[in-house]
Parts: structure tokens; C-alpha cells; sequence
């Protein structure tokens, strides 16, 4: 009943915005179309001066926000030969990119489930362990990227408490165009992709389709099976657009991928290979996303936007002899959204944004239900914000946001942000920002119902682990509890709260500075604790609130744009990140001199606050490199792109949940990678652009610490634009 009760309250609200969206419409089309002296204002204004959206759900020049934003354009992407979202954020400073389930991202110290992405302002679902694989994301047909750094919660809610990317594509252009590439390179890897797009002032439509595969790649030779799998991966996106009228803007984006993974491996015992297996996978997901921009005045503008989407994997493992299925995994995730969003302008000082939606969200597959709960369990959340921007003077401008998330399955919640931009004169701008942020329970936290057939551990969400535990314990499983299961408390969202102080300063006209400073004090972080021991030694293991950590550090960036002759230029950007990130309980234990070590040869030592370098996974120092010679005369670009961050702990050896031996870092390393562009007319409607270019140029490899690695790699493409 209760699902069925949610089901049915989460289509009312989202056909209630349907009908919204209609009569909105059919209102504004209605209207009087505008004089020419008011169509300066209306949404077809082309605005020269670079905007973004993401930092402020609205459009403003990036110069102007108020809180750390940067942006990475198509040309930067093209011109490094970037193919793939991870390909563009490795080389972005503060961005620290980490292999745990997929390639995942890390921003502030945060690790990747606690950053959104975001696919033109609405979310990309498919985490594995909270890594969404930003290496599965194409960047064909991409505008631009913005990343917003700092917590983002009092405007997207959950998952937003690190910070923000938002991948922004490319609208349909007017006449008919396109473009058609292709590139190899090492690993048998290739990319293929054909553009197409056209239309005219009031409609316009473009499809990108694109394959991307690979053989994979095997850095231990020594043990059967490939470092990483081969694979065969589709996309395909169609974004239109429709001007019903001069106030009325209709916009549509469809997306679908398709994945197949092929590897092989095999089960040892006692370092004897047994049996052989192929392991199977696939993934499919798909996303629709219609929006409507209303012009109801030249001062207020309603956008409405429904947005479903769709994730599905599946993996089977099938033992070559026989083909026996001796492992196989499913996982479904779908999310239907509806929102409305009304842009107010009072005057020229003062914009106020409010809007509110509804989220449905609904997950299934092999570990869930196990226990005899729902194996496919729902979830709905209604959600308000409102924001206000206030231009005081030419010196000073605020910015004050709030959101109030009502959740099903945990307590509501209300973040609030406040930010202000000082600008003591044209060149120099000041930042500061303090908001909260959240991070709600995934739902593996919540109702994961799972035990292992090989390792016979089992592990519970907060919700079904009560019924886990007791039927567990009719089966005489169950040797002894450690806590009083019913008492325990609900899981609660983890809160933190962050201050971000920086500023930008232009000494030349063709040098800027930014630096920020950042501080994130987290609680009621979610951890896995066991519960209950069971009678074959193994543990049943639920999560909990429990751990408090902080980020806090300070980047800084220095952008070079010169014009060497008239038509030659050169691009250099050069960033830098410090970074601790500390578990407080660590810290504390270090303080009291409570925490040994254990060296290699059996002696123990006392460790103090200066052997602790942070949380697993962090560097404390980074940096990055992003250099290009452009001649406009010659149609050549030349790229060098690098990183290189410094050593981090990976594991603890010697049981004090901490890396303090030289054994349980990764060792420091940078990254090189170079591209050369040239382009040339075939015929008069026709370009063709050819680049080479190579990857890890030092040939670094660390199979099993670092297996996204894999040494030096070159490749070459060539494209056509007619």
C-alpha cells in the first residue's frame, strides 16, 4: 500500500506539471508578440560575455559569481584530444581523479559520491559503490563543462555537498552542418563519431552518434586475465529546439548508451589456477529530458522542465569448460523528475529565482529483497529553493539561496548559502561564501539485502537489516549480536558545513590570478560496522552514523593569454592544490598518543599528528598544467596537458586504520600528454583536421595501485567538417 500510495502521489504531481507546462504555453503564445525594442530582451538575445548557469540555476557572467567556478570549453577538449569526461577533468586544478569501481571524482578532498554530475542541469544516475565511471561519459556534442566547487545544496539538493559539474551540450545551430571523425590508437582503442545538426530560426534539431571500444590492456602477464576489459560502448543524442513564439521556447534532449564488456579470469586456491571463466557484462541507459522557457513579461520567465531517465547492468560470470553461470549480478535504477523554475527581475539590482519539484526514484536487482523486503524498493522527495541576488552597488553584491528537501525514507532537511562578490575595481574581485550541505543515504545504505554465497557474510541496509537479523537468527545463523538491533537509530543524511574565501586578480591584461581557500567540516558520515557475528565466523555487517571529517586546503591558479603576433597566441594555465583531509577520531588518537604502528620487522613505534598525511586515496599536494600555441595563419594548435600529484596512502599493513609505512603509499607521479592539430580546406565547404597526440608521456604504470595507467599511449584522428 505504501508503495502503491507513493506511486500514485508522484505521477499526480508530475502530470500536475504537465498540465502547468500546457497552459503556460498555450497563454504565452497567445500573447502579443513583443515590438522590436523589446526583443532585445527576450531569449533569443545573443549574450557575447561568457555565462554560466550552474553556480545560480540562471544565466550570469562568470566573472561576476560569487562563488569558485570554472568553465573547460569544446575548443580546450578538441584541442587535447580529450574523448571522454575523464580525459577532460584530470588535467583541471583542485580535480583528482581515483579507480574504485569506475574512474571516479574527487573534488576538495571529497570522494566522487559526494559531487553531482549533471547532464544540462539535470542528474546522471549509475553509481557503483557511490563512484559514477566518469570514463563512461562521451564529450562529443558538448558545449562546455562548469564545475562549481563548494557545497551546492541549497539549490541541488543531495549529492551536491562537494560541489557541482554540469555538462552543458551544444544547442542546434541554424543551415545545415556537420562533422564526421574517426581515431585509433594504442590498445586497439578507436572512437567514432558523426554530427549531424541544422534547422532555421525557429527550429532546429541536432543527433550525435558515437562508438567508443577498446581491446583493453594487460599489465601483469603473469595472471590470467587483462588489467581492464575490452569493451564496445554507443551513444547516441538528440537535442531540438522550437520557438512557438517570441516568448515561448520549447527544448527537447533524448540520450541512450549501450555497453558490452568482454574479460576473462580465473579462481586460485592455495596460488593453484582451478577454473577459467568468462566474465559478461552490459550496461544500458537512456535519459528524455522536454523543457519549456516562458516569457511571461520581459521581467518574469517560468521554466519547466520533466526529466526520466534509466540505468541497467548486468554481469555474468560463465566457467569456460562447461559454460556453468557461477556468478551473475543485476542492477536497475530509475529516477522520473518534474520541476518548475520562475525567474523574477524586480530592477536592475535585484533577481529573485524560486521553484520546487518532485523526484521519484526506484532501484532493483540481485541484492535487494533478499531478506524477503520489497527487491524493489521506491523512493519519492519534494523539494523547494528559492534564491535572491542582490546588486547593492558596483562594489558589493549578494547572494542569498535556501532549499527544503522532504524526503520518504529520512528526516527533512533545510541548507541554506550566503555569498558575496567584492569588486574593489575592474581587476580585482573578492569571494566569500558559507553554506551547508548533505549528502543523503544511498540507497545500498538503505535497503541493501545481501549475502555473500563465497565469503558467507551478509549486509544489511538500515531498513530491512531488523527483518534481516531475525530471519537470520530463525535459521540459526546467528552466534551473537553486538547491538540491540530494534533500538538502533534511523540512518541520518551526513551534514557539513563549508566556508570558501578567495578572489581573482588581473595585474596585466594578459595575466589572471585566482586563488580560493576552502574549509569543510563534515558529521554523521555513513560507515560500515558489523552488527552481529554469525555461527561460520563470518560478521553481518549494517551502516551507521559515525565518523566526523575535514577538508580544508587552498588552490590556486595563474592563467597566461598572450598575443604573440596578429595571428598567433598562446594559452597557459598553471593551478595548484593543497589538501588535508582528516578523520577527526584519527586526529584525536594521534593527540593522545593512543595510535601505534608496526614496522615490517614486528617493532612498534608511537605515532603522532605529523605522521598522519590524511585520508586514504588524498595527495596533499597537486598540480596541473594546461599550455597551447595557436597559429591561425598555419591552422595549428599545439596542446601539452599534465599532472602530477603527490603520494598517497592506499592501505593499512599494520591495523591502526591509518598509512604511515612507505609501503602503504602510492608513490608520486605526473602525468604529460601532448597534441598537435592542423587543419585544412579540401574543398570550400569542407575542412579536414588531423591530430596526433600522446598520453602519459613518462610511461608510468602501477598495475595494481593505479590500474587506469596503462602506460604510454599515442593515437591518431582524423576529421571532417562540412
Amino acid at each position: 500500500m505504501i508503495t502503491q500510495h507513493r506511486n500514485h502521489s508522484c505521477m499526480r504531481l508530475i502530470w500536475g506539471v504537465c498540465a502547468v507546462m500546457l497552459f503556460c504555453t498555450r497563454a504565452a503564445t497567445a500573447q502579443q508578440v513583443p515590438s522590436d525594442s523589446s526583443r532585445a530582451d527576450s531569449m533569443r538575445t545573443v549574450r557575447m560575455a561568457p555565462m554560466v548557469v550552474t553556480a545560480t540555476r540562471s544565466e550570469k557572467v562568470l566573472e561576476d559569481v560569487a562563488v569558485p567556478v570554472s568553465v573547460i570549453t569544446s575548443d580546450i577538449m578538441e584541442r587535447e584530444g580529450a574523448i571522454r569526461l575523464g580525459d577532460v577533468l584530470a588535467y583541471e586544478m583542485g580535480m583528482a581523479l581515483f579507480d574504485d569501481h569506475g574512474m571516479g571524482l574527487q573534488v576538495q578532498g571529497f570522494a566522487s559520491d559526494y559531487t553531482l554530475i549533471l547532464l544540462d542541469g539535470e542528474p546522471v544516475i549509475g553509481r557503483t559503490a557511490g563512484t559514477l565511471d566518469v570514463d563512461r561519459i562521451t564529450v562529443k556534442g558538448l558545449s562546455h563543462l562548469e564545475i562549481v566547487r563548494g557545497p551546492s545544496s541549497s539549490l541541488y539538493g543531495s549529492e551536491a555537498l562537494a560541489g557541482v559539474v554540469n555538462l552543458i551540450t551544444a544547442p542546434p545551430a541554424e543551415g545545415m552542418q556537420g562533422s564526421a571523425s574517426f581515431r585509433i590508437g594504442s590498445h586497439a582503442t578507436s572512437d567514432m563519431t558523426l554530427q549531424m545538426e541544422g534547422g532555421r530560426e525557429r527550429l532546429g534539431a541536432r543527433l550525435v552518434v558515437n562508438r567508443y571500444a577498446s581491446d583493453g590492456y594487460d599489465l601483469t602477464p603473469g595472471i590470467y586475465g587483462p588489467t581492464t576489459p575490452s569493451f564496445a560502448d554507443w551513444t547516441g543524442d538528440l537535442r531540438s529546439r522550437m520557438v512557438l513564439s517570441d516568448r515561448v521556447l520549447v527544448r527537447l534532449g533524448a540520450r541512450g548508451t549501450i555497453e558490452n564488456q568482454e574479460s576473462v579470469f580465473a579462481s586460485e586456491t592455495d596460488g593453484l589456477l582451478e577454473d577459467r571463466y568468462n566474465d559478461e557484462g552490459r550496461r544500458l541507459e537512456w535519459s528524455i529530458h522536454p523543457e519549456i522557457e516562458v516569457r511571461l513579461s520581459n521581467k518574469v520567465r517560468l521554466n519547466t522542465t520533466l526529466y526520466g531517465t534509466s540505468y541497467q547492468t548486468e554481469t555474468h560470470h560463465r566457467r569456460q569448460d562447461d559454460g556453468f553461470v557461477n556468478y551473475e549480478d543485476e542492477f536497475d535504477q530509475t529516477l522520473a523528475k518534474a520541476e518548475m523554475q520562475v525567474d523574477v527581475l524586480w530592477n536592475t539590482k535585484h533577481l529573485t529565482n524560486l521553484g520546487g519539484g518532485v523526484i521519484g526514484e526506484q532501484i532493483g536487482g540481485s541484492r535487494y529483497g533478499e531478506t524477503g523486503s520489497d527487491p524493489n524498493p521506491e523512493s519519492t522527495q519534494a523539494y523547494f529553493f528559492a534564491q535572491h541576488e542582490w546588486l547593492a552597488s558596483d562594489l558589493l553584491h549578494f547572494n542569498t539561496s535556501v532549499r527544503f528537501d522532504n524526503h520518504s525514507d529520512y528526516a527533512a532537511r533545510v541548507t541554506p548559502k550566503f555569498a558575496v562578490l567584492i569588486r574593489p575595481s575592474s581587476k580585482i574581485r573578492l569571494r566569500a561564501s558559507v553554506g551547508s550541505g548533505f549528502k543523503a543515504p544511498a540507497f545500498r545504505q538503505l535497503y541493501l539485502s545481501f549475502t555473500n554465497p563465497a565469503g558467507g557474510y551478509s549486509v544489511f541496509g538500515s531498513l530491512p537489516m531488523d527483518e534481516g537479523i531475525r530471519r537470520l537468527e530463525a535459521k540459526g545463523q546467528i552466534e551473537q549480536k553486538f547491538f540491540a538491533i530494534s533500538q538502533l537509530d534511523p540512518l541520518l543524511a551526513e551534514n557539513s558545513v563549508a566556508f570558501n574565501l578567495g578572489g581573482s586578480v588581473e595585474p596585466f591584461t594578459w595575466l589572471t590570478v585566482q586563488v580560493n581557500a576552502f574549509h569543510n567540516n563534515v558529521r554523521d558520515l555513513i560507515e560500515t560496522q558489523p552488527v552481529a557475528q554469525k555461527t561460520n565466523g563470518s560478521f553481518v555487517y549494517g551502516y551507521f552514523n559515525l565518523a566526523r571529517i575535514y577538508t580544508r586546503g587552498i588552490e590556486l591558479e595563474a592563467s597566461i593569454k598572450s598575443q604573440l603576433v596578429k595571428q598567433s597566441s598562446f594559452d597557459i594555465s598553471l593551478g595548484y592544490q593543497f589538501l588535508q583531509a582528516r578523520d577527526r577520531e584519527v586526529v584525536t588518537a594521534l593527540k593522545e598518543g593512543t595510535v601505534f604502528g608496526r614496522l615490517p620487522n614486528g617493532r612498534d613505534y608511537r605515532l603522532g599528528l605529523g605522521d598522519y598525511t590524511g585520508m586514504f586515496g588524498r595527495s596533499p599536494h597537486s598540480a596541473s598544467l594546461r599550455a597551447a600555441y595557436i597559429n591561425r595563419d598555419l591552422d595549428l594548435i599545439v596542446s601539452i596537458q599534465g599532472r602530477w600529484r603527490s603520494r598517497y596512502g592506499y592501505r593499512d599493513l599494520d591495523g591502526n586504520n591509518l598509512a604511515n609505512r612507505s609501503d602503504e603509499f602510492v608513490p608520486d607521479y605526473a602525468v604529460l600528454g601532448a597534441a598537435v592539430t592542423k587543419s585544412f580546406t579540401v574543398v570550400q565547404t569542407v575542412e579536414a583536421v588531423v591530430q596526433v597526440g600522446l598520453d602519459n608521456a613518462f610511461n608510468h604504470t602501477y598495475p595494481t595501485l593505479v590500474p587506469s595507467l596503462p602506460g604510454r599511449r599515442g593515437h591518431v584522428s582524423l576529421e571532417f567538417n562540412f
